[in-house]
């Protein structure tokens, strides 16, 4: 069983039986799901879905303030995600907000990387804003934030994979229509260079796959569970280790019980 540590969807476009839906789901191999939207549309997830959907809320970065993140938290979120920037991660002007999650003790969530989102643009959206050297100059500041960062700072592979395994306090995860395209070869020369598997550099990944939940009779995550699978079996990952990825890295990340 795995946690799809990123997922998004709206509940209000489900039409069927949520039960029905969920135990499909985790016949799949699904248990449950960290729902990344705005905090109204987690909460509706919740009271339609219950315990599958984890919400993590989604805030406008640079209109949000403290107070804000507090709310969300006081609501029921398990994590806040950033996104969109309108400077670098690591600017001082978001150091409020991520003190208020260090002290509150609830991780902070960055898209990193390429922003596939395909419309016309109010302003600029720098993808070099939101890359894992961003998420360095935060985990530096912020030692006792924990972090994830999403898609794993794609197309800065290698900058993700260093920061990743250096930082005490950054996850990671290759959700997102990219990751899963690479060759096996790529991502098993990453984590296991000539054919040994380097442990600190995917012991905190997290499984994730960036896909639309909420839609009867859909299943798109399977294509994501096939990928990691061949890629555990491929450099040869313990049942220990597949199960914190799945599942563990997650859980200690979200303080779920």
């Amino acid at each position: 069983m795995r946690i799809d540590c990123h997922v998004h969807g709206n509940p209000d476009d489900f039409a069927g039986d949520a039960g029905v839906y969920v135990a499909a789901c985790r016949q799949r191999g699904i248990e449950a799901v960290v729902l990344i939207e705005d905090l109204a549309t987690c909460l509706r997830a919740v009271d339609k879905f219950g315990d599958f959907v984890i919400p993590v809320v989604r805030v406008q970065m640079d209109a949000a303030g403290v107070r804000e993140i507090e709310e969300a938290i006081a609501a029921g979120g398990k994590g806040i995600k950033f996104i969109r920037p309108a400077a670098p991660y690591g600017d001082e002007r978001y150091w409020p907000l991520y003190d208020a999650l260090e002290r509150a003790g609830v991780p902070a969530i960055f898209h990193t990387g390429y922003l596939g989102f395909r419309q016309r643009e109010e302003r600029p959206v720098q993808m070099e804003y939101m890359r894992a050297a961003q998420v360095e100059v935060v985990s530096r500041r912020f030692p006792d934030l924990k972090i994830l960062m999403s898609h794993y700072s794609n197309p800065w592979w290698d900058e993700a994979w260093k920061v990743s395994w250096t930082k005490d306090n950054v996850y990671a995860d290759l959700s997102g229509g990219t990751a899963i395209h690479r060759s096996l070869n790529f991502w098993s020369d990453l984590f296991a260079p000539d054919g040994e598997l380097f442990v600190p550099s995917i012991r905190k990944l997290c499984f994730g796959t960036d896909v639309r939940y909420f839609r009867a009779g859909e299943y798109p995550f399977e294509p994501y569970i096939t990928f990691h699978d061949k890629l555990f079996d491929r450099i040869g990952l313990s049942a220990a280790l597949r199960e914190q990825i799945n599942r563990g890295n997650i859980r200690a990340l979200l303080n779920l019980t």
